[in-house]
């Protein structure tokens, strides 16, 4: 079985005095958060951090690069199938976006969409409710410790 090892964040804005949260739309057309792959240096140099890969994927699948890390989320697995099983596991972390950044999708990577919304409306939208509803009631109890 193949791994892979990623890194992803949940992006939160604070807008008219209620907290959202960036929702992109993948390839298979579910609602999740950008993520990707954790680069590994050469040999004789380290690779990237979780929190560095996190930081990178956000910028570059959805633009936004004035963000503050709030908290280390947990990390989570799955298996799925491309040219065999895959085990992935993502590291996620929580961050705060300035209002006003512009959204410009990685289309390229087969961002469809993307969308700002409540935290409350991201546990009825979000896609593969297994894997990220823990995730975004993690972000709820947070944002209540917020307001």
């Amino acid at each position: 079985m193949k791994t892979e090892h990623c890194a992803g964040g949940i992006i939160l804005r604070k807008s008219r005095n209620c907290w959202q949260l960036l929702l992109i739309k993948d390839m298979s057309g579910n609602w999740t958060f950008p993520k990707g792959k954790i680069e590994k240096g050469l040999p004789a140099q380290a690779g990237e951090s979780s929190l560095e890969a996190a930081v990178r994927e956000i910028k570059e699948e959805v633009g936004l690069f004035d963000l503050s890390m709030v908290e280390r989320l947990s990390s989570i697995s799955y298996t799925y199938k491309r040219n065999g099983i895959v085990k992935k596991t993502v590291d996620y972390f929580l961050f705060i976006s300035t209002i006003g950044q512009s959204i410009t999708l990685q289309k390229e990577e087969g961002i469809q969409d993307a969308k700002w919304v409540t935290v409350s409306d991201a546990l009825k939208a979000v896609g593969y409710p297994q894997t990220y509803i823990p995730l975004v009631q993690k972000v709820q109890a947070l944002v209540s410790k917020f307001s």
